[in-house]
């Protein structure tokens, strides 16, 4: 323990016939505070552990919880039939619950603001604020997605787009990582995280399941259904989650939202943004004390 800081726990519990595991990490007293932030992974297909290392500083005033999702790093894998934005989310109400985390600060990141502003919209009571990154309500249509790479890659780039989603053997390509996959970074990670990265556990039969259906995703009457309030931050030159599309999220969204667009940001906001990111949850975490009629923990 360093700083009173404890060091990650890990934890597990039996969820509808699944063993699903994650991390709690926060101040040694953090028990006498119900200030916590639960922060979902992206992928699909792999575990917690970017969201591990990258928002390790918030733990320094809340009660950090960061599970793997069912299918996901040490969670069980169980079986495809239940690789949906429903059990992933009906899988966190339960951990919530288990951990006794009295409305938390949901965070989102990719993939995981999908499964974030589905559980919001499903157990809307449970939480007091959401923040998702690097997530809007729907991806661009196939179309619109070439668009937007030609702008940010060039013609390439625009013709691997369209290549992709025409046979999805092409994302194992070189031309995939030289024209789309350099562009969901403006930079390179740092040593600790490209670390981390590299020793995290994929399971890549769930991206292989699930990513065909990012086209067909609309999450917009799920933002319509919070009842919290809501963050959404997007890089300005995502190619997915584009600014046009985080300004419809918000839009839909019927409480308090806020909007951020980080200059010089893509998708991958872990690498191109942490510091902005650690910022807004924070912004989140302290408005939701506010909200509780408590002041604000101090790191």
């Amino acid at each position: 323990m360093t700083n009173g800081l404890a060091d990650p726990v890990w934890w597990e519990f039996a969820v509808r016939g699944v063993m699903l595991r994650g991390t709690v990490q926060g101040r040694a007293d953090h028990r006498s505070s119900d200030a916590a932030v639960v922060a979902v992974h992206g992928g699909p297909g792999v575990d917690g552990g970017g969201l591990r290392h990258v928002l390790a500083p918030l733990a320094e005033r809340a009660a950090l919880v960061v599970p793997d999702l069912r299918g996901h790093g040490r969670s069980d894998l169980a079986s495809s039939s239940s690789w949906t934005l429903d059990d992933w989310a009906d899988d966190l109400a339960v951990v919530i619950d288990k951990l006794a985390l009295h409305r938390p600060v949901v965070v989102g990141v990719s993939f995981g603001g999908w499964v974030a502003l589905r559980y919001a919209a499903r157990h809307p009571e449970q939480l007091g604020s959401l923040v998702v990154a690097a997530t809007t309500a729907r991806l661009p249509t196939v179309e619109e997605g070439a668009e937007r790479m030609r702008t940010l890659g060039g013609p390439a780039s625009a013709a691997t787009w369209r290549a992709v989603h025409a046979d999805s053997s092409v994302e194992a390509t070189p031309a995939f990582g030289k024209h789309v996959q350099t562009l969901m970074a403006t930079r390179q990670p740092g040593s600790e995280l490209a670390a981390v990265r590299a020793a995290q556990i994929r399971t890549p039969q769930v991206n292989q399941y699930f990513t065909p259906l990012f086209s067909q995703l609309d999450l917009t009457d799920d933002a319509r259904q919070t009842r919290c309030p809501v963050t959404v931050v997007v890089g300005e030159q995502d190619p997915l989650t584009t600014p046009e599309l985080a300004v419809a999220t918000t839009d839909a969204c019927p409480g308090p939202v806020r909007l951020r667009i980080i200059p010089n940001a893509a998708h991958d906001l872990l690498t191109d943004a942490p510091d902005t990111l650690l910022a807004e949850i924070t912004i989140a975490l302290t408005a939701r004390e506010i909200s509780a009629g408590r002041p604000p923990t101090n790191p």
